[in-house]
């Protein structure tokens, strides 16, 4: 297992599909195959318009021991400058 092709398939998956520049922040492995964290700039561009500080999700990336995404699901947000995050997702 590669994980420098684990980390560059996330992040393309990140980028094709949600259109979104990824981070990968942490990378686990367990029986099923890997746990990838993620953070992402949110609505970045709806933020500079309201003079906001940029929001950032924390996502939780799925992988099988055959480098396939299973799922993703967002389960956090913060904004940048804040270590906290503002809520947890369900």
């Amino acid at each position: 297992m590669d994980i420098k092709q684990l980390v560059n398939d996330v992040k393309t998956f990140f980028q094709s599909v949600l259109e979104k520049e990824a981070n990968v922040i942490g990378v686990r492995q367990h029986e099923k195959g890997w746990m990838v964290q993620v953070e992402t700039i949110e609505d970045s561009d709806y933020q500079r318009r309201r003079a906001l500080d940029d929001v950032v999700g924390l996502y939780e990336v799925e992988v099988s021991n055959n480098i396939e995404i299973i799922g993703y699901k967002r389960i956090g947000l913060r904004e940048r400058d804040e270590i906290g995050q503002i809520g947890d997702e369900e």
